[in-house]
């Protein structure tokens, strides 16, 4: 019992600490979504210019189904260690460039073309992690636990959003603004270099659970049997996933939200993604309780919630957006999020069998985020530049909210059933 308690604490840690690693070095170029546009996307208009910026922000996403299907398919074929180990050199390699990448100013045209590679080398590696990640959790899980460590995955990406803001606002108030712009937004990304040697030491550790390992792998590619027999339920998880990414990325947008529609200091902006990050340190808790409640109940309390309560949380911001009233609204966002995502990893997880449990949760993840995540900045910005009012934000996130609401409705709940 000692020995399986270990495994089971061992898994939790590498797919925490290097999913939560991981998920830093994607979301910090979000934090920094002006300075970099201005690096290496200068034009005439800011608003063109930063929509070209979260525009190659969104193309990291469209990769994403592409890792999804390679990297899914190696956790799913060789092993769910071999495939996190991975995709942590890759995203490493990503952060990188682009920390290293010289500006528009110096090398001109190569400067946004290079960016664009990074872009899709990250988006490539984030569209394996989740499933090896969410695999990993859910098959060294006992089934009445099995939502309270599908949730360190969520927690994890809470994490990154919370040390993204942190480190974003050390930056902020350490160097004057002027520095900010011109070097010092790429302190962020040599700081998310530290995610391949901590990755890897931890995650080379990694054992697969003994569910995969009595499990058979061979036949044909894991991608083609997800197409195949599953497509209607990647359809369907990917609407579950609708309310996750548009509420996460609505909270890695809001330092620009912050600063440029609601005249905030960028220090004051980065309040924001820490205090999302920091309530949603809180999933296992969550987990447990969806546990205990059924996982399709605790959902339906998160997507309804966040329906009723984003119009007027950001209304409330925006009518006196001060440092107070932004914490305030965010806590309010960020718990309704908290119960509507912590359960979901499990959910997806428990969509798919074991013989294509990675590749199905990767795929499903990454479809729905670059189709309602990944461009959410862009949106955004083109709808509060269209219609002249910032609360467009809060419609955004209504309307994914009602979306997976009515989905979640729909689904068989499998609280505390063995996986197969």
């Amino acid at each position: 019992m000692t020995s399986e308690r270990q495994s089971v604490g061992r898994a939790a840690v590498a797919a925490t600490i290097g999913n939560m690693l991981e998920w830093y070095d994607f979301t910090i170029y979000a934090a920094f979504a002006v300075p970099i546009s201005k690096a290496f996307f200068p034009a005439d208009s800011e608003v063109v210019s930063l929509l070209l910026g979260f525009v190659t922000f969104g193309i990291g996403f469209v990769a994403r189904p592409f890792g999804a299907i390679v990297l899914g398919g190696l956790a799913d074929r060789r092993g769910r260690r071999d495939a996190l180990s991975l995709t942590i050199l890759l995203m490493a390699l990503g952060t990188g460039i682009i920390a290293l990448c010289p500006g528009y100013d110096r090398i001109g045209i190569a400067a946004p073309i290079i960016i664009l590679l990074a872009r899709i080398i990250q988006g490539f590696s984030a569209g394996g992690e989740i499933g090896g990640a969410v695999s990993t959790l859910v098959e060294h899980a006992p089934p009445s636990r099995r939502g309270f460590f599908a949730s360190f995955q969520q927690m994890s990406q809470g994490g990154s959003t919370m040390l993204s803001g942190l480190v974003a606002l050390i930056i902020s108030l350490a160097l004057p603004a002027s520095a900010v712009t011109e070097w010092g937004w790429r302190l962020a990304f040599v700081v998310g270099l530290l995610i391949a040697p901590v990755g890897l030491y931890i995650r080379r550790e990694l054992e697969d659970a003994p569910l995969f390992k009595a499990t058979d792998h061979g036949g044909e590619a894991p991608i083609r049997t997800v197409l195949r027999d599953h497509w209607r339920t990647v359809l369907t998880g990917m609407l579950v996933v609708m309310l996750w990414t548009v509420a996460q990325y609505i909270a890695n947008y809001f330092p620009t939200f912050a600063a440029r529609e609601l005249k905030m200091s960028l220090s004051q902006s980065y309040l924001g993604p820490v205090t999302v990050g920091t309530v949603l340190l809180f999933c296992p808790l969550i987990g447990a309780l969806a546990d205990r409640f059924r996982r399709q109940r605790i959902m339906v309390v998160g997507a309804a919630g966040l329906a009723i309560v984003a119009y007027p949380a950001f209304a409330y911001l925006i009518a006196s957006p001060t440092p107070e009233r932004l914490v305030a609204s965010q806590i309010a966002v960020a718990i309704f999020m908290l119960i509507y995502t912590a359960p979901a990893s499990a959910v997806l997880a428990e969509l798919f069998p074991t013989k294509v449990r990675a590749t199905g949760i990767s795929l499903t993840y990454s479809l729905g985020v670059a189709i309602f995540g990944g461009f959410t900045p862009a949106i955004i910005t083109a709808l509060i530049n269209w219609t002249g009012r910032p609360i467009a934000v809060a419609f955004y996130l209504v309307v994914a909210a009602l979306i997976s609401l009515m989905t979640v409705l729909t689904l068989k709940d499998r609280t505390g059933e063995a996986l197969s």
